[in-house]
């Protein structure tokens, strides 16, 4: 049930994070009027969905916590959540994907894994 919370969490978490990036793409924040980015952004539907679902995932996350362990629980969502990052950005974003990048992964992958042993 634990595993089930955790892959709810990021599925949640990926949506937020994908909503987000949409409401801000091709926005960069080229005034230094604070208060024209709060109402710009506060008002977009994009950002308040993207809240809604950090929201939703923050819950699932809490209650896979409440079952397990913290020292297994965190580093699989983190890990997961960062390999589902970079997929969504790479397919979905066209962000290039370098051999950094790679290697970052596999060695987040590996980590994550000894770390769950």
């Amino acid at each position: 049930m634990t595993y089930i919370l955790l892959v709810a969490a990021l599925i949640f978490n990926l949506f937020a994070q994908y909503l987000l990036k949409n409401a801000v793409n091709g926005n960069a924040f080229e005034t230094n009027n604070m208060y024209s980015i709060l109402v710009k952004y506060l008002s977009s539907p994009l950002i308040w969905g993207g809240a809604i679902l950090y929201g939703c995932s923050f819950l699932f996350y809490v209650v896979a916590l409440s079952r397990g362990e913290l020292s297994r629980i965190s580093p699989v969502s983190q890990a997961l959540t960062t390999l589902g990052v970079v997929l969504i950005s790479v397919i979905i974003f066209n962000e290039p994907l370098t051999m950094m990048k790679i290697i970052g992964l596999i060695l987040l992958i590996v980590g994550t894994i000894i770390m769950f042993l």
